[in-house]
């Protein structure tokens, strides 16, 4: 007697949903990088070194925001939408926001004096590595691996915009569609800068840290892609705002579970090192509500390992346990699970597709449920 098929739940619905996009989108990427490296294939390797980079930042992944560019268009496209000009269009379209999104990690690398980023090098220590014995010393390599990397940086967004200027979509969606681009681009530098800003731990705050949070993360990881697909669907505007309402609050989940990840994850999955988060100095609602509850012993010993490059093993496992015990690491879960919801509240006023409102709602869990 075979056992009835249990149907998937809106998790395995939407990560399933995901996958299947990201299989779409890898070899769109993979073909524009080779199409730039043959438009500049006499140039010197330093210039074509980028479109390299970006192939293998850019690689087989969980494409999570170009998943959600797809989504956006398809759960507010209408049966009269005009369609695109190209059998690939939303695919390229989606590809922009990864260029987009790589462009901003290879910036946060070089601030956050990363080594490792997906179990390699980053882009700044390739350079750096590579050219390591024609200069006196590591530091002015690593100062020419910065140099080459915020240049990589800059370039990919620039090539963000192309892709998504390539798409094939018709010009009266393309314009709105750059503009979301250029204005989310803007808005996440200024979570970079407020993220950089020169704060002590007793200065910050749970708001303080959640706008970080929703500028640097959640505008552009969840905002813009669905915001764009939308646009692109040639969605009724006045249904932007709720897809805005569902996209903030899910994107600061987002995070609040990366910040989770970043001090419990298991380093080969996460493919960087674990104490990193501790090391650098990382503004996360953990150490806020750790260092509010912590007894004054513990509290001075947050205030000397957080943005320490000298911890070890000891410091760290010491950190993890002040912020369980503390009460830090249940209160965070406990916000994404409550930042979800709330998101999830407003997906009737996105789509009442019933199919597209299982997936909204499975993506919301689905980043909070991640261990990656």
């Amino acid at each position: 007697m075979t056992r009835p098929e249990t149907a998937p739940t809106t998790t395995e619905e939407a990560r399933a949903y995901l996958t299947e996009c990201a299989r779409h989108v890898n070899p769109v990427l993979h073909a524009f990088w080779d199409e730039k490296r043959r438009v500049w294939s006499g140039f010197p390797e330093i210039i074509r070194g980028a479109f390299d980079a970006y192939d293998h930042l850019t690689g087989d992944g969980k494409k999570i925001r170009a998943g959600l560019v797809r989504l956006g268009f398809e759960a507010c496209r209408h049966p009269g939408s005009p369609r695109p000009l190209a059998p690939d269009s939303i695919d390229r379209a989606a590809g922009c926001v990864e260029i987009l999104h790589n462009a901003f990690l290879i910036h946060d690398d070089i601030v956050d004096r990363s080594d490792v980023r997906r179990n390699a090098p980053t882009v700044h220590r390739v350079y750096a590595d590579a050219r390591r014995t024609r200069f006196a010393d590591a530091e002015q390599a690593l100062a020419y691996g910065q140099a080459v990397a915020l240049n990589f940086g800059d370039k990919g967004q620039a090539l963000a915009q192309e892709l998504l200027l390539s798409s094939g979509f018709p010009p009266d969606v393309l314009l709105p569609a750059i503009a979301l681009l250029s204005q989310v681009t803007a808005e996440t530098v200024a979570g970079q800068l407020l993220d950089v800003e020169d704060v002590r731990l007793e200065e910050l705050t749970e708001a303080r840290v959640l706008r970080i949070h929703e500028y640097k993360t959640a505008h552009y990881t969840i905002m813009l892609p669905l915001q764009l697909g939308a646009i692109l669907a040639r969605v009724d505007r006045a249904r932007l705002p709720s897809l805005r309402a569902y996209a903030i609050p899910t994107g600061i989940a987002f995070q609040l579970q990366d910040d989770v990840l970043g001090l419990y994850g298991d380093q080969a999955v996460l493919g960087k090192p674990v104490d990193s988060d501790v090391k650098e100095g990382k503004k996360t609602l953990l150490f806020v509500h750790a260092h509010e509850q912590a007894r004054a012993a513990d509290r001075e010993f947050l205030h000397r390992v957080h943005g320490n490059p000298a911890i070890g093993v000891e410091d760290l496992e010491r950190v993890r346990a002040i912020v369980r015990e503390t009460g830090a690491l249940a209160r965070s879960e406990a916000m994404a699970r409550e930042l979800v919801a709330q998101g999830q509240a407003r997906i009737p006023e996105v789509t009442s597709d019933p199919r597209w409102q299982r997936v909204l709602a499975g993506v919301g869990d689905y980043l909070i449920e991640r261990r990656y």
